[in-house]
């Protein structure tokens, strides 16, 4: 696609291959040029926000006035039931909103095909001000070319979540986020991130960095080799299904996926209930 628009080398591979692979965390080659147009879509249509209390809002917003029951693992799902341990608890419909590994833990009918891009996420405390004074995702343009490129580790961004959201860092601090692409047994650690980011930066130290947390995902989000991603049918064995294995790998079509899914619930129990009377 990108060779039919006729855009330049430079543009290409300055900023639209760091933009999306910072985004998809893998290879633009890799990538459907039908979540390309996805992307720009949404940017150019919608707003990017960060919500005060952390992403955990969204999720304590959809659950207000629901009776939510936690740290319950599920064994075992059916159309009408699931199952904790040996107890099995019956409802209405069953709706599966986890990533396609566990998804298909429970439904092994689902694509097994698919693979899923790895990466991992570093989190620094650093005293302010940081680098870049403007709510800013910072690319790496430089790139790794040759045969191996999809199986190197790679340092594909860095953004200070605390320049657009303040209530993310105490006062005269701020946070970093590091996205690295590629799976943890690829044997970069700590010494290496702080090398990258001080080349990025040009700083020569980063030893008021404080590193906080690191998250290693197996699983970032499905891979998607270059097809048409159409909506999945909300429904499995009877079982509703949703999340970024059923559109695009996004967090808007994860959302998307979720209203189908209510949706369909929904109309199931309308229908259900004309036929009882």
């Amino acid at each position: 696609m990108l060779g039919k628009l006729g855009l330049s080398t430079v543009l290409v591979d300055r900023f639209l291959r760091p933009f999306f692979e910072a985004i998809y965390v893998t290879p633009l080659a890799q990538q459907s040029s039908a979540c390309f147009r996805f992307v720009l879509r949404m940017l150019a249509e919608g707003r990017t926000s960060l919500p005060e209390r952390g992403m955990q809002a969204v999720a304590d917003q959809l659950a207000e006035d629901l009776l939510v029951r936690l740290c319950s693992p599920i064994v075992e799902v059916r159309p009408t039931g699931v199952r904790i341990d040996a107890e099995w608890k019956d409802f209405d419909a069953v709706v599966l909103a986890v990533d396609l590994p566990a998804a298909r833990a429970f439904l092994p009918e689902l694509d097994q095909t698919d693979e899923g891009t790895r990466s991992s996420t570093w989190y620094f405390a650093l005293p302010s001000p940081p680098p870049v004074s403007e709510p800013l995702i910072v690319l790496n343009s430089t790139l790794q070319t040759g045969p191996d490129e999809a199986d190197l580790p790679r340092l594909v961004n860095v953004a200070f979540p605390s320049l657009v959201q303040p209530s993310y860092a105490p006062k005269g601090w701020d946070l970093a986020a590091v996205t690295v692409r590629g799976p943890e047994k690829l044997g970069f650690g700590e010494s290496w991130v702080r090398h990258e980011l001080g080349c990025l930066f040009g700083i020569g130290s980063l030893d008021a960095w404080r590193l906080l947390r690191v998250y290693h995902l197996d699983f970032h989000q499905p891979a998607q080799w270059p097809r048409t991603l159409q909506p999945r049918v909300p429904v499995a064995s009877g079982i509703y299904v949703c999340g970024d294995h059923c559109a695009e790998p996004t967090l808007d079509s994860a959302m998307r996926s979720g209203q189908r899914a209510a949706e369909a619930v929904l109309e199931a129990i309308f229908v259900a209930d004309l036929r009882r009377v």
